[in-house]
């Protein structure tokens, strides 16, 4: 994904994929989903969501973590709005799980 992914797909769905990879990598990788999904597709990514503020949820710790260990991040739902305008898409909705994993939903533009 990283130089192409299959083209025409309705729907694209990736878990645990964007934080493993810093700001410019993800825009790569999501550049080659916007270019290769159908009009209108949407994609799907399952990715912890930070809260805007400073708090204990476990995902604070992940982030440092994927720092660390692979010069990824968690993101906030800001950063992935920014984020995926930035490759073609409009951040339509996070739905939060009974899990620390929310689905991050958005459509082409």
């Amino acid at each position: 994904f990283l130089e192409a992914v299959p083209a025409g797909g309705d729907v694209y769905v990736m878990k645990n994929i964007i934080h493993d990879w810093s700001d410019a990598e993800s825009l790569t990788i999501l550049r080659n989903i916007r270019t290769a999904i159908a009009d209108g597709g949407r994609l799907v990514l399952l990715e912890m969501v930070l809260p805007e503020r400073a708090s204990s949820f476990i995902g604070h710790m992940l982030d440092l973590e994927m720092l660390l260990m692979v010069s990824g991040k968690e993101r906030t739902r800001a950063e992935y709005e920014q984020l995926l305008r930035q490759a073609g898409f409009r951040l339509t909705r996070v739905i939060p799980t009974v899990s620390p994993i929310s689905v991050v939903e958005a459509v082409t533009v």
